[in-house]
């Protein structure tokens, strides 16, 4: 009798470990904000836009180097603007004033015959 007492104890005592669930709901969990994780093509994209200049402006590999960390840091920026819960006209806002940051960044990286030519392949881009 005692056995069969000490082997219910024992199976009431694991059964509710077992069944002991987490007070989390199911689902998606709940985002702070600050956990953005950079995205799969974050860095297919660097390569891709510093590989472009390096062609066209004709980059040395260290100016080259500079320009895809320095893409590669915008990128977390560029992707997080269009998901905020603000108006559009505030996130076109973001997203201009962001643009001129990453230029002013690039303007210290590139020689100014570089940088001109840079913004003029942007202009160009955006007239296509």
């Amino acid at each position: 009798m005692k056995n069969y007492l000490l082997i219910l104890a024992l199976l009431l005592i694991t059964s509710t470990q077992l069944f002991a669930q987490s007070t989390l709901p199911a689902g998606k969990p709940e985002k702070t904000g600050n956990e953005w994780k950079m995205p799969g093509d974050a860095i297919t994209r660097a390569q891709s836009f510093t590989n472009y200049l390096k062609k066209n402006l004709g980059l040395d590999d260290a100016t080259s180097q500079k320009v895809f960390r320095v893409y590669l840091d915008n990128t977390k920026p560029v992707d997080e603007i269009p998901q905020l819960p603000i108006s559009d006209d505030e996130k076109k806002e973001r997203l201009k004033a962001n643009k001129l940051a990453f230029n002013e960044k690039l303007k210290g990286i590139l020689t100014p015959g570089q940088y001109d030519m840079y913004l003029k392949i942007s202009i160009d881009k955006k007239t296509r």
